[in-house]
Protein backbone atom coordinates (compact mmCIF):
# COMPACT_ATOMS: atom_id res chain seq x y z
CA UNK A 1 0.00 0.00 0.00
CA UNK A 2 1.29 3.45 -0.88
CA UNK A 3 2.22 5.80 1.95
CA UNK A 4 -0.16 8.68 2.58
CA UNK A 5 0.59 11.76 0.57
CA UNK A 6 0.53 15.24 2.03
CA UNK A 7 2.00 17.19 4.90
CA UNK A 8 3.64 14.96 7.44
CA UNK A 9 2.24 14.78 10.96
CA UNK A 10 4.17 15.80 14.03
CA UNK A 11 6.94 13.59 15.37
CA UNK A 12 9.73 13.80 17.89
CA UNK A 13 11.72 16.17 15.66
CA UNK A 14 8.88 18.36 14.40
CA UNK A 15 9.60 21.31 16.68
CA UNK A 16 13.28 21.27 15.70
CA UNK A 17 12.38 21.01 12.02
CA UNK A 18 10.08 24.02 12.34
CA UNK A 19 12.82 26.03 14.07
CA UNK A 20 15.33 25.16 11.33
CA UNK A 21 12.81 26.09 8.63
CA UNK A 22 12.10 29.36 10.46
CA UNK A 23 15.80 30.24 10.46
CA UNK A 24 15.86 29.91 6.68
CA UNK A 25 12.65 31.87 6.11
CA UNK A 26 13.60 34.68 8.50
CA UNK A 27 17.03 34.92 6.88
CA UNK A 28 15.47 35.10 3.42
CA UNK A 29 12.49 37.36 4.12
CA UNK A 30 13.33 39.23 7.32
CA UNK A 31 11.08 39.35 10.36
CA UNK A 32 8.40 41.55 8.81
CA UNK A 33 8.26 39.56 5.56
CA UNK A 34 8.12 36.08 7.07
CA UNK A 35 4.81 34.37 7.78
CA UNK A 36 3.91 31.27 9.78
CA UNK A 37 2.37 29.74 6.66
CA UNK A 38 5.62 30.20 4.74
CA UNK A 39 7.55 28.61 7.59
CA UNK A 40 5.10 25.69 7.69
CA UNK A 41 5.58 25.19 3.93
CA UNK A 42 9.36 25.27 4.34
CA UNK A 43 9.15 22.68 7.14
CA UNK A 44 6.63 20.60 5.16
CA UNK A 45 4.21 20.50 8.07
CA UNK A 46 0.62 21.53 8.59
CA UNK A 47 0.37 25.18 9.74
CA UNK A 48 -1.58 23.95 12.77
CA UNK A 49 1.59 22.25 14.01
CA UNK A 50 3.44 25.57 14.00
CA UNK A 51 0.69 27.01 16.21
CA UNK A 52 0.84 23.91 18.39
CA UNK A 53 4.51 24.46 19.24
CA UNK A 54 4.65 28.28 19.14
CA UNK A 55 2.13 30.92 20.20
CA UNK A 56 3.02 33.20 17.29
CA UNK A 57 5.70 34.52 14.98
CA UNK A 58 7.53 36.32 17.78
CA UNK A 59 8.00 33.24 19.96
CA UNK A 60 9.15 31.26 16.93
CA UNK A 61 11.66 33.99 16.08
CA UNK A 62 13.03 33.91 19.64
CA UNK A 63 13.59 30.15 19.26
CA UNK A 64 15.00 30.36 15.74
CA UNK A 65 17.50 33.09 16.60
CA UNK A 66 18.32 31.51 19.99
CA UNK A 67 17.45 34.76 21.72
CA UNK A 68 17.40 34.48 25.52
CA UNK A 69 14.21 36.53 25.90
CA UNK A 70 11.40 38.23 24.05
CA UNK A 71 11.93 42.03 24.01
CA UNK A 72 8.14 42.32 24.32
CA UNK A 73 8.60 41.91 28.07
CA UNK A 74 11.26 44.59 28.42
CA UNK A 75 9.07 47.67 28.72
CA UNK A 76 6.82 45.91 31.22
CA UNK A 77 9.62 44.74 33.50
CA UNK A 78 8.11 44.63 37.02
CA UNK A 79 11.52 44.66 38.70
CA UNK A 80 12.47 48.03 37.27
CA UNK A 81 12.16 51.11 39.47
CA UNK A 82 13.60 53.65 37.01
CA UNK A 83 11.59 56.83 36.76
CA UNK A 84 11.11 57.29 33.01
CA UNK A 85 9.79 54.95 30.34
CA UNK A 86 13.04 55.16 28.37
CA UNK A 87 15.12 54.39 31.45
CA UNK A 88 12.88 51.41 32.29
CA UNK A 89 13.16 49.99 28.77
CA UNK A 90 16.96 50.30 28.73
CA UNK A 91 17.29 48.85 32.22
CA UNK A 92 15.09 45.89 31.35
CA UNK A 93 16.81 45.26 28.03
CA UNK A 94 20.33 45.25 29.50
CA UNK A 95 19.29 43.28 32.59
CA UNK A 96 17.98 40.48 30.40
CA UNK A 97 21.19 40.41 28.35
CA UNK A 98 23.22 40.45 31.58
CA UNK A 99 21.35 37.35 32.70
CA UNK A 100 22.05 35.68 29.35
CA UNK A 101 25.82 36.24 29.48
CA UNK A 102 27.75 33.00 29.70
CA UNK A 103 25.00 31.06 27.94
CA UNK A 104 24.73 29.98 24.34
CA UNK A 105 22.26 32.82 23.84
CA UNK A 106 24.52 35.68 24.90
CA UNK A 107 24.58 38.99 23.05
CA UNK A 108 27.93 37.96 21.54
CA UNK A 109 26.27 34.87 20.04
CA UNK A 110 23.50 37.07 18.67
CA UNK A 111 26.05 39.42 17.11
CA UNK A 112 27.89 36.47 15.55
CA UNK A 113 24.67 35.47 13.82
CA UNK A 114 24.08 39.02 12.61
CA UNK A 115 27.66 39.31 11.34
CA UNK A 116 27.30 36.10 9.37
CA UNK A 117 24.22 37.36 7.54
CA UNK A 118 22.97 40.86 6.82
CA UNK A 119 19.51 39.34 6.38
CA UNK A 120 19.62 37.97 9.93
CA UNK A 121 20.79 41.38 11.16
CA UNK A 122 17.86 43.04 9.39
CA UNK A 123 15.43 40.51 10.86
CA UNK A 124 16.72 41.02 14.41
CA UNK A 125 16.58 44.80 14.02
CA UNK A 126 12.99 44.62 12.77
CA UNK A 127 12.09 42.24 15.58
CA UNK A 128 13.57 44.37 18.37
CA UNK A 129 11.90 47.51 17.05
CA UNK A 130 8.52 45.80 16.64
CA UNK A 131 8.53 44.09 20.04
CA UNK A 132 9.75 47.00 22.11
CA UNK A 133 7.52 49.40 20.20
CA UNK A 134 4.32 47.35 20.23
CA UNK A 135 2.65 49.18 23.11
CA UNK A 136 3.73 52.66 22.01
CA UNK A 137 0.95 54.58 20.25
CA UNK A 138 1.69 56.74 17.26
CA UNK A 139 1.32 60.46 17.73
CA UNK A 140 -1.86 62.03 16.29
CA UNK A 141 -1.31 63.00 12.68
CA UNK A 142 2.09 61.31 12.53
CA UNK A 143 3.13 59.89 9.17
CA UNK A 144 4.05 56.23 8.80
CA UNK A 145 7.54 57.35 7.77
CA UNK A 146 8.10 59.24 11.01
CA UNK A 147 6.84 56.28 13.05
CA UNK A 148 9.35 54.02 11.25
CA UNK A 149 12.09 56.57 11.87
CA UNK A 150 11.36 56.68 15.59
CA UNK A 151 11.23 52.89 15.80
CA UNK A 152 14.59 52.64 14.04
CA UNK A 153 16.13 55.13 16.46
CA UNK A 154 14.83 53.23 19.49
CA UNK A 155 16.22 49.99 18.08
CA UNK A 156 19.59 51.57 17.26
CA UNK A 157 19.89 53.01 20.77
CA UNK A 158 19.19 49.66 22.45
CA UNK A 159 21.39 47.59 20.16
CA UNK A 160 24.16 50.20 20.29
CA UNK A 161 24.22 50.19 24.09
CA UNK A 162 24.30 46.39 24.12
CA UNK A 163 27.12 46.31 21.54
CA UNK A 164 29.15 48.81 23.57
CA UNK A 165 28.56 46.89 26.81
CA UNK A 166 29.07 43.29 25.71
CA UNK A 167 31.26 43.43 22.59
CA UNK A 168 33.40 46.58 22.80
CA UNK A 169 33.30 46.53 26.62
CA UNK A 170 33.84 50.28 26.88
CA UNK A 171 33.65 51.70 30.43
CA UNK A 172 31.54 53.01 31.98
CA UNK A 173 28.85 51.36 29.83
CA UNK A 174 30.51 47.97 30.37
CA UNK A 175 30.88 48.40 34.13
CA UNK A 176 27.81 50.37 35.23
CA UNK A 177 24.58 48.70 36.30
CA UNK A 178 21.66 48.54 33.86
CA UNK A 179 19.79 50.96 36.14
CA UNK A 180 22.60 53.52 35.91
CA UNK A 181 22.77 53.24 32.14
CA UNK A 182 18.99 53.56 31.97
CA UNK A 183 19.15 56.83 33.87
CA UNK A 184 21.93 58.13 31.60
CA UNK A 185 20.42 57.16 28.25
CA UNK A 186 16.74 57.05 29.15
CA UNK A 187 16.03 60.68 28.20
CA UNK A 188 17.28 60.00 24.66
CA UNK A 189 14.92 57.04 24.32
CA UNK A 190 12.08 59.13 25.75
CA UNK A 191 12.75 61.76 23.09
CA UNK A 192 12.66 59.15 20.30
CA UNK A 193 9.44 57.65 21.65
CA UNK A 194 7.76 61.02 22.00
CA UNK A 195 8.50 61.94 18.41
CA UNK A 196 10.68 64.96 19.23
CA UNK A 197 13.60 64.09 17.00
CA UNK A 198 14.30 67.31 15.12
Amino acid sequence: MNAAVGRRPGNADTRGDIVEAAKRVFAAKGYDGASLRAIAREAAVDPALVHHYFDGKASLFVAAMALPFDPRSVSDSPTSSSVSVGARVIEGFLTMWDEAEGTGSSFAACVAGMAASTSVADAIREFVAERVWQNKPTNPGESAGLTRQRRALVSSQLMGLAFTRYILRVPPVSTATPRQIGRWAGPTLDRYESGVID
